[in-house]
């Protein structure tokens, strides 16, 4: 990013909002000249607007300047790590299986929003479903029929990062299956275990 914006932002972040010409004699530039890198950073949607009220005062109205929701992805943040940690110390005072069966719950919760599966639908619509869940869900997947069964092809995890520490963060993946289309997946290949992504095995015979 360009360096007076990245500024900018920085002195968003400090202040919560600022004016023109508060941001002008922070980065030492003119007015006008700061109302352009306010208008980009504006156009890429990292900073909002509001006008301030004046009274019965000529010239150009004043603004005050804010970071939207968009720009705290700018901001470094870890929450992996943390999450890693909150696994480890739940892990170490209720055991694997208690752990294992909260991820069951966890899951629970995410395919209990998925749309439900209509009477008699064929097993490729109840796959374009699943596919279109976790796609919301910020999954990339995709499915293909082979053989006769089916495969699903997780090629990007929202938790692929505490997976690779806590592998038990998978069984997400596996029960959200298991539940929107009431099969038992098997995972052939998984990016745990260094794969280029997972993929689940759907027998044809275990479908219908």
């Amino acid at each position: 990013m360009q360096a007076t914006r990245q500024r900018i932002i920085t002195i968003l972040k400090e202040k919560g909002q600022a004016t023109v010409d508060e941001l002008a004699n922070r980065v030492g530039l003119t007015p006008m000249a700061v109302r352009h890198h306010l208008n980009m950073l504006q156009a890429d949607n990292l900073i909002d607007s509001v006008e301030l009220r004046r009274r019965h005062r000529p010239g150009r109205p004043t603004y005050l300047y804010k970071l939207s929701e968009t720009a705290d992805m700018l901001f470094p943040s870890d929450d992996y790590k943390l999450t890693n940690y909150l696994i480890d110390e739940v892990t170490a005072r209720l055991g694997k299986e208690e752990i294992s069966q909260i991820f069951n719950e966890i899951a629970d919760r995410l395919a209990n929003e998925a749309p439900s599966i209509k009477e008699h639908q064929h097993m490729e619509e109840q796959l374009t479903a699943l596919v279109n869940f976790l796609h919301q869900k910020g999954f990339i997947v995709q499915w293909e029929s082979t053989g006769g069964d089916y495969l699903i092809h997780v090629y990007s995890c929202p938790y692929r990062r505490v997976a690779k520490e806590h592998p038990v963060v998978c069984v997400i993946d596996t029960h959200i299956i298991n539940k929107m289309l009431n099969v038992t997946p098997t995972l052939v290949s998984s990016l745990v275990s260094s794969d280029n992504h997972c993929t689940y095995l759907i027998c044809k015979t275990s479908s219908t």
